[in-house]
């Protein structure tokens, strides 16, 4: 019964996937051959609400004419049967970048129709900096340990300059074989590095990616939490040198009070990863509170 029951699960995701209701479904198809299962009709029926299930294909033909016509567009053959067919195959897993704090950024969603090319712009975590570590990750996780690790890239030689100045564009491109291309270039220098992930390194099995899929479901509650926490701290942290750097700048003045608070809220952010939501918008606040007191020129 764990096997039937594990047929549906797998209905009910791919709804889900697909942002259907099953109100909306007008014709359940049977293909393939556990179909042919009396238990599975009737889950399947009982699933759908008593709607009638389709017989009228050949179960065994559908798969094996589904896997020719896959062959055939993948092989470039030319034929009046398959030209007006489209296959549509999407990444199992979301992939993306690891950012301050090990949190996975994502570049390109899980279930991203495939061939895709997809852009973010990533900076610099620390002053001065000339050259940055991009690590890629796949999974559904906010944190990378929590993730697959895929590889790394190093992107040195800019001019150094305050964190957060640099601008990098970052690229995820993956081609019609499942192969991963990941490059990044600095926008002021133009320097530029990639790394090429092939298809059976990133490859996982069935079983692994509904283990990952089902521990994101699982620990959604946690991650929502930590992700909030990750988004409030840096929030705080992009604003503290904001105005960290505005008066270097001398663009604000007469802040000898403002620098003590901004240097203690700096060893605060050093030494807390996740600090609760609300303590990093109190922060904030009174920050935002010391630099309406002073002179702006």
């Amino acid at each position: 019964m764990d096997l039937f029951t594990k047929c549906i699960d797998l209905v009910d995701k791919c709804l889900k996937d697909a942002s259907i209701d099953k109100e909306c479904v007008d014709v359940v198809v049977l293909v393939g051959g556990s179909t042919r299962i009396p238990k599975v009709k009737e889950l399947l029926s009982k699933y759908f609400d008593g709607k009638q299930l389709s017989k009228g294909i050949n179960p065994d033909e559908a798969v094996a004419y589904g896997a020719t016509v896959q062959a055939a567009k993948l092989s470039g053959q030319e034929s009046r049967e398959i030209e007006d067919l489209e296959l549509i195959n999407v990444t199992p897993l979301s992939l993306g970048i690891e950012v301050v704090g090990d949190i996975m950024s994502v570049v390109i969603p899980r279930n991203t129709r495939i061939p895709t090319k997809q852009e973010k712009v990533f900076t610099t975590s620390r002053d001065n900096a000339t050259s940055v570590n991009f690590s890629v990750f796949q999974g559904e996780r906010v944190q990378t340990k929590d993730n697959y690790f895929l590889g790394k890239f190093t992107l040195s030689g800019f001019a150094p300059a305050p964190r957060g100045v640099p601008n990098f564009d970052v690229c995820f491109d993956i081609n019609a074989n499942g192969i991963l291309n990941v490059s990044a270039q600095d926008r002021t220098s133009g320097l530029n590095n990639k790394l090429t992930v092939w298809n059976e390194e990133a490859m996982l099995n069935d079983e692994a990616i509904e283990k990952i899929i089902s521990n994101a479901e699982r620990y959604r509650t946690k991650d929502e939490e930590c992700r909030r926490k990750y988004e409030a701290k840096n929030s705080l942290e992009r604003y503290v040198y904001r105005v960290r750097n505005a008066i270097r700048d001398k663009t604000i003045t007469n802040t000898v009070t403002l620098e003590d608070d901004i240097q203690k809220t700096l060893i605060w952010l050093e030494d807390n990863k996740f600090p609760d939501v609300s303590e990093s918008k109190s922060r904030m606040e009174e920050l935002k509170r010391m630099c309406a007191l002073i002179d702006h020129d």
